[in-house]
């Protein structure tokens, strides 16, 4: 009897633990609350769910999405009018997912990953120094179904060392990085990413990202006059068709977020890869810009679709844009 007490607690306490991250981030950083989708908290119409809810709508009240940025996108992206490739039957994938414990949002992810439709793949699973045991035995486990390629690099993080060590270990000649607070959505989404990849004019390909309620996290990052960089479209609607339906549509941006960012092996490297003096923020911004400053293009496609627990796996950082 006591054992099956102490299971039913050991199995609340994750979402206890989200709940803290949830009050936490809203009340220092305004953050929006999540609404954690029924499959990942087992708990939709529960007590949690609603207090997520709550947070939810009122971080919405008090810090409104500026309706001005939304209007400027057409002003920094435009339609992609290249070619649609079919998948190169030879490619191979490598899918770099950075890590520090949180077995559960990795585990979510990678069985995510394993409903894809595209088989050559590798997952390359960088370690940024892990202590919970059950992230131990997940990593045991992980290449029963996957093929699994494990780099440990521990101590402080840095976002963009932990993505070059994961490509440097990695055997693909496409790379895509990847959050591993993320979760797929589109079973095709490699097909798709690697059909804009082989345009020559393409050097990176990103993703529509969703937040667990359904809402746009993502759809490509834009400046702001102030040197900020903002996601436009952010909270509304997955089916919002955006300005003269340019979100259903491929579209040219200056940037996109390395939650999920697609390259090509040489294209990365003649970028020179990430800047490791950007250890947590802006680095996606900075190597979408170098890929640029080289006559390639950034797009992002509406058609590889993911949702996006942001936050979750390390917390919020605001940093300064870079100079």
């Amino acid at each position: 009897m006591r054992d099956s007490v102490n299971r039913r607690r050991r199995r609340r306490n994750p979402y206890t633990e989200l709940l803290h991250l949830l009050n936490q981030r809203y009340h220092a950083e305004f953050v929006r609350a999540e609404l954690l989708q029924n499959d990942l908290t087992g708990l939709q119409g529960s007590k949690f769910a609603r207090v997520a809810e709550w947070l939810r709508v009122q971080a919405r009240r008090l810090f409104p999405h500026p309706a001005a940025v939304t209007k400027s996108i057409t002003e920094h992206a435009a339609p992609y009018t290249g070619p649609v490739f079919p998948a190169p039957a030879d490619a191979r994938v490598s899918i770099v997912i950075p890590f520090r414990d949180r077995p559960e949002l990795l585990r979510n992810c990678l069985r995510s990953i394993r409903r894809s439709t595209f088989r050559r793949i590798e997952i390359v699973l960088v370690d940024n120094g892990s202590e919970d045991p059950r992230t131990g035995r997940l990593l045991a486990r992980a290449g029963e179904r996957l093929d699994v390629r494990l780099v440990s690099r521990p101590g402080p993080f840095n976002f963009s060392l932990l993505c070059n060590a994961g490509a440097a270990a990695a055997t693909g000649d496409h790379l895509v990085f990847l959050n591993n607070d993320t979760e797929v959505l589109s079973r095709q989404w490699l097909e798709r990413l690697l059909g804009l990849a082989a345009d020559p004019a393409v050097g990176a390909v990103g993703a529509t990202l969703l937040f667990p309620d359904r809402t746009i996290q993502h759809a490509g990052l834009l400046p702001r006059s102030d040197g900020m960089w903002v996601h436009p479209y952010q909270g509304r609607p997955a089916d919002d068709p955006g300005a003269g339906g340019e979100l259903r549509t491929v579209r040219i941006v200056p940037a996109a977020t390395a939650a999920c960012l697609m390259v090509r092996r040489d294209r990365f490297e003649e970028a020179g890869g990430f800047d490791e003096r950007m250890p947590v923020t802006h680095n996606d911004v900075d190597l979408c810009r170098r890929i640029r400053a080289r006559g390639r293009v950034v797009v992002v496609t509406p058609r590889a679709r993911l949702l996006h627990y942001e936050g979750l796996s390390r917390g919020y950082t605001v940093d300064p844009p870079p100079a």
